[in-house]
């Protein structure tokens, strides 16, 4: 087939154009389908490691039932083990932190909680592990490390309680100016007719003018 002289320059240019830039722009097609075939494939493999988490959980929830802390905490850390990037997996910590902590055993408490601040992605989990972890020092009369903890960063949301536990840790130490200060700034933070208002204020009030 005969291309008049206009044609035959837009050939002539389109093919100028593929030899200086083919290869670039194949590269980029490839690569853009790459990276989608590779999000695509880690967004199944999460859905596989949630589906064979939840599972897994029931053996949790199982012991929880039957009231057995040994099944428990080898239910849990399996979780962890084998699906530590899951909510079931922080879920099953926050558990057997608490079942550890009401059998008198602080050791198993603590590295629970600190798994979770290590490993958890929801912010909200961290917090509570936090504040959890920070009460248990509190009662180790751990004064220091329970501010520290307290001190960490943390969701908004979670700004009144992690103040009144710090002026609970000031008053275990027997700083009334420090504990009178975050009493106050935890009553700032609370919104409207909390129920935690009148507790914090009740123990404002104790520490006297």
């Amino acid at each position: 087939m005969a291309f008049d002289l206009q044609e035959q320059e837009q050939i002539d240019s389109m093919k100028a154009f593929w030899q200086q830039w083919g290869k670039l722009i194949g590269g980029v097609v490839l690569a853009a389908s790459l990276g989608y075939l590779g999000f695509k494939g880690y967004h199944l493999y999460q859905q596989s490691q949630a589906e064979k988490a939840a599972l897994a959980y029931e053996n949790v929830e199982n012991a929880i039932v039957a009231k057995d802390v040994a099944k428990l905490k080898s239910a849990a850390l399996a979780l962890q083990s084998d699906y530590a990037g899951t909510a079931y997996a922080s879920r099953s910590a926050l558990v057997l932190a608490k079942a550890a902590f009401d059998k008198g055993d602080a050791a198993l408490a603590k590295s629970q909680l600190e798994w979770i601040t290590q490993h958890s992605k929801d912010e909200s989990v961290v917090a509570i592990a936090r504040l959890r972890l920070a009460s248990l020092q509190l009662d180790q009369k751990a004064y220091d490390a329970a501010v520290a903890e307290l001190n960490k960063e943390h969701p908004a949301a979670f700004d009144a309680l992690y103040l009144e536990l710090k002026g609970d840790v000031f008053v275990a130490k027997g700083d009334s100016g420090a504990a009178r200060d975050a009493y106050k700034a935890a009553l700032a933070k609370l919104v409207g007719d909390s129920p935690n208002r009148q507790l914090i204020q009740t123990k404002l009030d104790a520490l006297g003018a």
